[in-house]
């Protein structure tokens, strides 16, 4: 664990492993942690920096309006902090937005750009599940129905049959509790604003139009079973990033690096390793 103090607030990094840096960047509300079963495949050839966003796990959480941009503009300022030069970015689901904010923003402090499970924009059914995330909270707070709404959605039925599912199912509903109920309003909040679904954005242009603005070699990842983020939002993603790849692991669902942390690893070792050939 480490602090580092940039644009007025504390970001927590850790460190892992040797060779060329890559940042890893969790989903909603989540810390460093979900990237626990993962990790270690990838920091036994690469350099893993594993962060936790503003307002999320041990960095400074002060409830404010947040924004994928103002994210992008901690993880660029960490970059220069920690003087590794460019980095290859990983980011999952909410971090995927902020791993391509951060790409089309500063395009010199990423060295590739590896969205997971992400989007671009929002269609109705994800715009219906984050603001019945709201109203849960609003009614019953942070307890065991928001956790359970949350694990229900984000792994795929296969993997919450398993016990390693029940298992992780459990650690995540934990993780996803250490947030204070109007947290994780904002930190959703911060969502509806990127997808342009908050009152007065309706002629602002969706983020799906800057993705050709992006240059950097992409890998695009989905899990083939992820109910919660159809793999289309994905193929979108792909098909407007000039030259990226596009590959759908088998078994995963929202969260690949938890339901396949092995073969997502693989993945994206696959690509760094293939990137200057």
């Amino acid at each position: 664990m480490a602090i580092a103090n940039i644009n007025g607030t504390n970001i927590d990094y850790e460190i892992q492993g040797y060779g060329e840096p890559v940042l890893l960047i969790p989903g909603l509300g989540l810390d460093k942690t979900y990237y626990k079963l993962g990790e270690p495949y990838l920091s036994k050839f690469i350099k893993t920096i594993i962060v936790d966003p503003r307002g999320v796990g041990k960095s400074e959480k002060i409830i404010q309006q947040f924004t994928v941009e103002q994210w992008a503009d901690d993880f660029a300022s960490l970059i220069d902090y920690l003087d590794l030069g460019s980095m290859h970015v990983v980011g999952s689901s909410l971090g995927g937005c902020m791993a391509m904010a951060l790409a089309e923003k500063y395009p010199k402090k990423v060295k590739s750009l590896i969205p997971i499970g992400s989007f671009s924009e929002l269609d109705l059914g994800i715009e219906a599940n984050f603001r019945l995330r709201i109203q849960i909270i609003e009614k019953l707070g942070m307890g065991e129905e928001i956790a359970t709404h949350m694990g229900l959605w984000t792994l795929s039925r296969n993997f919450f049959e398993t016990t390693i599912g029940q298992e992780v199912f459990t650690q995540n509903k934990n993780n996803v509790n250490k947030n204070s109920p109007e947290m994780y309003k904002a930190l959703i909040t911060s969502i509806l604003h990127f997808g342009k679904k908050l009152p007065g954005q309706q002629d602002e242009p969706l983020f799906t139009t800057k993705l050709k603005n992006i240059h950097t070699p992409t890998l695009v990842l989905t899990g083939d079973d992820d109910h919660f983020i159809p793999a289309s939002h994905s193929q979108r993603i792909a098909h407007n990033i000039t030259g990226s790849k596009y590959i759908e692991i088998t078994g995963g669902g929202h969260i690949p690096f938890i339901q396949k942390p092995k073969e997502t690893a693989h993945a994206i070792l696959n690509f760094l390793m293939h990137l200057d050939n």
